[in-house]
């Protein structure tokens, strides 16, 4: 029998100002059941969606994270804004934490998607603030739901968790939203998560790589949503997940298992 985290690979964020990607599962397990040798697979962040012209999909989702049977759901990929950008690509995916939701016109936005019980949070929804502008909410992490895009801002991504005894990290946080013109971009939540892209004739974007650029990607093995990304540029791929196992009542038994991306 063994305690296990296991944290998934976190979902991408959407191009086009689009939506950040939720934090990968994050998932306590104290007692499992392990008679014999057994499969573990570490999830590996999910690809982040393409740029203005031509999208067509928003973030990719992220992968899950397993020992045996018992699995870590990968982080929701976030959602596409497009003036012309049917629902289901628009909404955020639902994953272990929620992808943000993107914008559209002329409607005020697409809400984020469902996390899973116990794994992780809602990502935020997005917003049209203009005739063709607006901005992507964040991702949500397994410590908070994500945040919703406003006028002047993208949606923040939502705080990874630290609570897990097996790891003193903060893990599997959101990534922030993107905002299309003359603002920032979300900031990155804790645990991980990329910070959304700007505006190049906004500020810069808090946590974003440069103005009008992409947001970052998720960290490797914290299970961090990728940030989403101003209308030309790429989404942010997510972060790949980890997985940590300590055998009970066995100090020395603690062992770090490298990602399988």
């Amino acid at each position: 029998i063994v305690h296990a985290l296991l944290v998934a690979g976190g979902g991408g964020g959407a191009g086009a100002d689009g939506g950040g990607g939720g934090g990968g599962g994050y998932l306590c397990s104290p007692s499992i059941a392990v008679p014999g040798p057994f499969p573990v697979t570490v999830g590996g962040g999910g690809a982040g969606g393409p740029a203005f012209p031509g999208q067509t999909v928003g973030g990719t989702s992220g992968n899950n994270s397993v020992i045996g049977c018992t699995s870590a759901i990968g982080g929701g990929g976030g959602g596409l804004s497009a003036p012309c950008a049917p629902s289901p690509l628009g909404t955020g995916s639902p994953g272990g934490s929620g992808g943000g939701g993107g914008r559209s016109n002329p409607s005020l936005g697409f809400p984020g998607g469902c996390g899973t019980a116990g794994q992780g949070n809602d990502g935020g929804a997005g917003l049209t603030d203009g005739a063709s502008f607006g901005s992507g909410g964040g991702g949500g992490g397994a410590g908070s739901a994500g945040g919703d895009a406003v006028p002047a801002k993208a949606g923040d991504g939502g705080n990874g968790s630290s609570a897990s005894p097996l790891s003193s990290s903060t893990l599997a946080g959101g990534g922030g939203g993107a905002k299309s013109c003359g603002a920032p971009g979300g900031a990155a939540g804790p645990g991980g998560g990329g910070g959304g892209g700007g505006n190049p004739d906004g500020p810069h974007p808090s946590g974003g790589s440069a103005p009008g650029q992409s947001g970052e990607t998720g960290d490797t093995n914290t299970g961090g949503g990728g940030g989403g990304s101003f209308t030309t540029s790429v989404g942010a791929a997510g972060g790949s997940g980890i997985v940590i196992v300590k055998e009970l009542n066995k100090a020395s038994g603690v062992w770090n298992l490298k990602s399988q991306l």
